[in-house]
This record gives C-alpha cells, structure tokens and sequence, in this order.
C-alpha cells in the first residue's frame, strides 16, 4: 500500500504519518515521529501537505487527529477529479484549435517564400495523431500507399475506423513482398471497408486525403524516419495520379471474404496451392489462416475441422430465431 498517495503530492513520510495519526489518534507529532522513525524537521514537512489536504488536523494542546478516511480521501479524490475534467476540456479546446493555428503557420510560411511550399514535418512517434487529425478535418478518398510492415491498424486510428465505416472511401496499395506479414491488420483494414489492392512496386509510402493534403516520408522510398505534410496542391495531385496509376493495375485483394472463400474452398476439397491461385494470396498465408481455424475450433486435423463447421452448421441452421 506504500507510495498510493503519491499522486496526491505526499511524500513516503506523510503517508506513514497519516497511517500512524489514523491507528494512534490522540498524540503529539513529536511521538508520532518517533514512532515512524523521522525527524521532528521531516514530520513537519509532512504534516503541512497533510494538513493542506485536510486529511489532519493540530488540536491547540498539539495533539494530531484525522477523520475517517473514507470521507476525507473520498473528498480529495473528488476535488482531483474535477480538477482533471476541467484540465481535459482545456486540451480539447487546444485541440480544437490546432486547424486554425496550422492555417496561420500556412499563412507565415507562404509570405515568407513563395516560391517554397509550406511543410509540417512530423515526428514518426506521432504520425498515428496527425493521420487521425488530417482525417477528421479532411473529406474525398483517403489512398494509403503502405510498403513496411507494421502499419497503423483501425485501433490505433479510431477516428479512420469511424469514417470509414460510415461510408468514406479508403484505398489501399499494398507491396506484394509484405502481405504474408500484413495479413492480420491488412484484414481489420478491409473488415472495416478499406478497399485493397497487391502490387510488386511501390517507389514510396503515403496517404492522400482526398485532394487537399498528403502524408509522405521525408525521404523518398524510406519509411524509418520522420514524416511531412504536404499541402501544395500540384504536389498533392502528383501523389493521387501515382497512386491511382498503380491502383489500375494492382491485384484485387478480397480480404473481407477470405476466411468464407477459404472454407469453402476447403469445403470443395481443393488443395491449398489452388487455393492460394484462387483467393490471390501466398500458400503460406492459406496454411497459417487454416492453423488459426483448428486452433479456434480445437481442432487437430483438417477433417476434424470440417467436421466441427458441418456441425455448427447444423446448429445454427436448427437454431429457432430470436424473437
């Protein structure tokens, strides 16, 4: 239990502190400094933050005395709490605000040269935030050109997930060297109604949202540094007319009906080389995506696991409708 009201600005020795006045009411300082081992000097220092808290209080014969800690620690705890709302409400407005100074820093940025286009660098470690930002303060197709592995899954972008789900069009090139390692967040992708397409070359990683701005790497063909945002418009139409020239001739991915397909193509006693063939993927990722099926179903063998499917099958086709 030692150091839990740290958060509350007390120290080891005015937790001890108050723990001893709680279990010896009715004593001086001086005898509860002896007790808990510090210096009458420390135990004044501790007696102040507690009584700034209002967890103690000095009778005027010197004894120190607390209230049921229930009540008093409730009432602190309360007293943060809305300290901590009223300080979330400041950031939101910060927040809020960060379109409107970004314009300003537009503004400045095209005064000063006008002949250099404004850029925001990023830093990698906050390049999910600033997707997430662009996002919401952007409409039009969102094309994500993704060639390293890992990328942001729709968990790590709530606010992405949410406009794509509600009807906003997101394509997605993928390097077809990375797919067996992308399999799992490419298909949280897709389940969530990104449009997917393989392609064996793709000369850099970015995001375009829609035609007003782009997200790219600072150096061209690298993904392990820091990022830009770039806004010139003619710079912006060279990245979508890039993108959308690979997008025709990129492989279709249907990853949102990969696990159907599969077991259905298990189901007509194909092969999984064929299978790879027909849902466009490597055979290593139709044998990883059969494992993940007998292991969800507790399944040894491939013949155990169609049976476990008939028979779920079965039961839900038997199963009465909810009313």
């Amino acid at each position: 239990m030692d150091g839990r009201l740290t958060v509350l600005g007390l120290g080891p020795d005015g937790e001890a502190l108050y723990r001893q006045v709680l279990r010896m009411p009715g004593e001086p300082l001086a005898a509860h400094a002896h007790r808990i081992g510090c210096s009458l000097t420390d135990a004044e220092a501790a007696l102040a933050d507690l009584q700034r808290l209002r967890l103690v209080r000095v009778g005027d014969d010197g004894v120190v005395s607390a209230d049921h800690p229930r009540a008093a620690l409730e009432r602190v705890v309360s007293i943060e709490e809305a300290q901590l709302a009223t300080r979330r409400q400041q950031l939101a407005r910060v927040r809020d605000s960060i379109d409107a100074f970004a314009a300003d820093y537009r503004v400045g940025q095209e005064r000063s040269s006008s002949t250099v286009a404004p850029r925001e660098r990023v830093d990698a470690a906050v390049v999910a935030a600033v997707r997430e930002q662009l996002m919401a303060s952007t409409d039009g197709t969102v094309r994500v050109a993704v060639r390293t592995v890992p990328a942001e899954r729709p968990s790590d972008l709530p606010g992405a997930l949410q406009q794509v789900h509600a009807g906003r069009e997101q394509r997605a090139l993928y390097l077809e060297s990375i797919v067996d390692a992308a399999g799992d967040w490419m298909r949280e992708w897709a389940d969530a109604g990104e449009q997917q397409r393989v392609t064996k070359q793709l000369p850099s990683e970015f995001v375009c949202f829609g035609t007003e701005c782009a997200l790219a790497t600072t150096e061209w063909g690298r993904a392990d540094g820091d990022f830009v945002v770039l806004r010139d418009p003619m710079v912006v139409a060279a990245f979508v007319e890039l993108f959308d020239r690979v997008w025709q001739t990129a492989a279709v991915v249907d990853t949102g009906a990969t696990e159907e397909s599969l077991l259905q193509l298990m189901r007509q006693g194909l092969k999984d080389e064929a299978i790879a063939r027909v849902l466009g993927v490597s055979l290593r990722t139709v044998r990883r995506r059969i494992a993940t099926l007998m292991a969800e179903h507790q399944v040894d063998t491939r013949f155990q696991l169609a049976l476990e499917l008939a028979r779920r099958e079965g039961d839900d086709a038997t199963r009465p409708d909810d009313r």
